[in-house]
């Protein structure tokens, strides 16, 4: 046993260095370890979110960052949100703010004066999509039933009633490791499950919606076939390395391809409901305006007097999707659904209650 070495940063360290440790000691190491993470964790987000944003305020010489949304930097078709530091401004990645931080960073980007922030987020997106593209029946049926999807999942997956919180979370990450590719392997090392348990899930998952996998042998065949993939909106993606002749970068192109069909029609989703919501608040004369987008959500700005008919309205263009409709022709097999906040900075967000489409509790 004192032979197996591991290289840890440079350095040669022999298991039995830690065999000889006593059970107090490895706690204490334990702790230590745990406490030099979050130390960093917490130096980047202080590097990063903290004194850059005190550093763009002090160059731009006002109480405001600014940020860069590019079109065209993700091969998705998402938006993308990177610092802005031209024409004497600065700022930092609006997409990238975290949001469970012990000092609530996102709680320093307020709205103006004493305006709303309002945030508004679609719920579990990307699996309705899925749903709805692949005309998976039973998880269309979890969707229009109005119940908890992982839940759901994991009493087909387990076959029994009663879930255990580990039994829901193994779910919720199947469902999210079909979307961008993973297998058995990933499922492994996320859940801390044996390699054979983990391959015996997935089987059973193709079992639970078998409609997923036979969408996404569609799509494999379709990508070998033509070698790009598109989404439900006309999007298309050029995937080339299809046809290379090494396996893995062959797997690669397959993957990203299945994932854009999914991640690019819903990242459209956001952007048709966001461009109708805008046209409506200035069609009504009102002052609310978007900010920004976060991944699947909505970031808008507006006087609190107008707070009811903003959060209406983007309940309508979310929810309703009308001009997807009337633009695209597009209706949903599944209903999407939103979780909206209100408060006076992206981090202080109070839940919003809807009523047929109307706010009836704001925070």
């Amino acid at each position: 046993m004192a032979n197996w070495q591991y290289r840890d940063e440079g350095k040669r360290i022999s298991k039995s260095v830690i065999a000889d440790k006593t059970k107090e000691e490895l706690v204490e190491s334990k702790k230590f370890l745990k406490g030099l993470l979050e130390l960093r964790k917490s130096e980047k987000l202080t590097k990063t979110y903290i004194q850059g944003t005190k550093n763009a305020i002090a160059y731009n010489e006002h109480d405001k960052i600014y940020v860069d949304f590019r079109f065209d930097g993700t091969a998705t078709g998402r938006l993308s949100c990177a610092a802005y530091t031209a024409q004497k401004a600065m700022g930092v990645s609006f997409h990238t703010l975290p949001r469970e931080t012990t000092n609530n960073i996102r709680s320093l980007f307020k709205a103006p004066g004493d305006w709303a922030f309002i945030a508004a987020d679609y719920a579990a997106m990307e699996l309705r999509v899925l749903s709805h593209i692949a005309k998976e029946g039973n998880m269309q049926l979890a969707f229009n039933q109005g119940a908890d999807l992982h839940t759901y999942t994991a009493r087909l997956l387990f076959n029994k009633d009663n879930i255990s919180k580990q039994e829901r979370q193994i779910a919720k990450t199947v469902s999210f490791l079909i979307v961008y590719g993973g297998g058995a392997f990933n499922l492994s090392e996320t859940m801390g499950i044996s390699l054979n348990r983990a391959k015996k899930i997935i089987k059973d998952y193709e079992h639970v919606y078998p409609g997923i996998f036979e969408y996404m042998e569609f799509v494999n065949k379709f990508i070998k076939e033509n070698g790009y993939a598109y989404t439900i909106f006309g999007r298309k993606r050029n995937l080339p390395d299809v046809y290379s002749k090494d396996h893995k970068v062959v797997n690669r192109s397959l993957r990203q391809g299945l994932n854009f069909t999914i991640q690019s029609s819903a990242s459209d989703i956001l952007l048709t409901s966001l461009l109708g919501a805008s046209d409506r608040f200035k069609e009504a004369g009102m002052q609310a305006q978007p900010v920004a987008t976060v991944h699947d959500s909505i970031e808008i700005i507006c006087p609190q007097e107008e707070v009811k008919d903003a959060l209406t309205i983007l309940y309508d263009e979310m929810v309703n999707y009308p001009t997807i409709k009337d633009i695209f022709n597009i209706h949903f097999d599944v209903p999407l659904s939103i979780d909206a906040e209100v408060g006076r900075s992206f981090g202080d967000g109070k839940e919003v209650l809807f009523q047929d489409g109307t706010p009836i509790k704001c925070g």
